[in-house]
């Protein structure tokens, strides 16, 4: 998790997010997802100059920056961790036409789940990744296995163990999200301000309902 990173590089096309402020609630407007150039994305989590390149970037906060471009009816999704720090366990909500939420969820595994609206929420799929992927978080077993017997914090277990990786990459085919405007919600692990903690974008943006969350338009 903890490692330097080279610098994000020039973006083709970035976003100048307006909001409002309304009832104490900021309010994220529409953002235009532009067609790639046709760079390939590697989903290993390295975000390698050049793949990004054409892409919108949204800079969330001093640790998070989200990544959005389609190519040839895939859509791509980077979740990328500011400097000296990268991106942990990861849930990505979209919702289409249909008001289905779908959340993706990034960890040691890939899962995918229906949220509904109310009620327990369901368990996750483990390895359930239908028209969509993601790198895993990987870690070294054996030498994390071997730390816990010394009896090491988690965290120091977690540095230790967790194999270099910028942050999260995305791959998801259109068709999985009917219609040309989804609602996404981001919710990751991550650093903010020198600590670790979880951040949600839209910052105001509930679980269950989209109403709130960032709108995406696709050509």
């Amino acid at each position: 998790m903890t490692r330097m990173f080279a610098g994000i590089g020039t973006c083709a096309v970035c976003a100048v997010l307006a909001t409002t402020i309304a009832a104490g609630m900021q309010i994220v407007k529409p953002v235009m997802v532009p067609r790639g150039d046709g760079a390939p994305v590697i989903t290993d989590g390295i975000f390698t100059a050049g793949e990004w390149d054409d892409a919108l970037k949204i800079v969330v906060n001093d640790g998070v920056t989200l990544y959005l471009k389609e190519h040839r009816g895939v859509v791509f999704v980077g979740v990328r961790g500011g400097q000296p720090n990268g991106i942990g366990p990861t849930e990505l909500s979209l919702a289409g036409l249909d008001g289905v939420i779908r959340s993706l969820h990034v960890s040691f595994a890939l899962a995918e789940v229906v949220v509904p609206p109310d009620g327990p929420k369901p368990k996750l799929r483990l390895g359930a990744t239908s028209d969509w992927y993601a790198n895993e978080l990987r870690r070294d077993e054996e030498e994390r296995a071997r730390l816990q017997k010394e009896g090491k914090d988690p965290m120091s277990i977690m540095q230790a163990t967790t194999y270099p990786s910028d942050g999260i990459e995305f791959a998801i085919r259109r068709s999985k999200i009917p219609g040309n405007v989804w609602r996404l919600r981001l919710w990751a692990s991550a650093f903010s301000e020198g600590k670790p903690g979880m951040v949600t974008y839209p910052p105001a943006a509930a679980e269950r309902v989209a109403d709130g969350w960032l709108e995406v338009r696709l050509q």
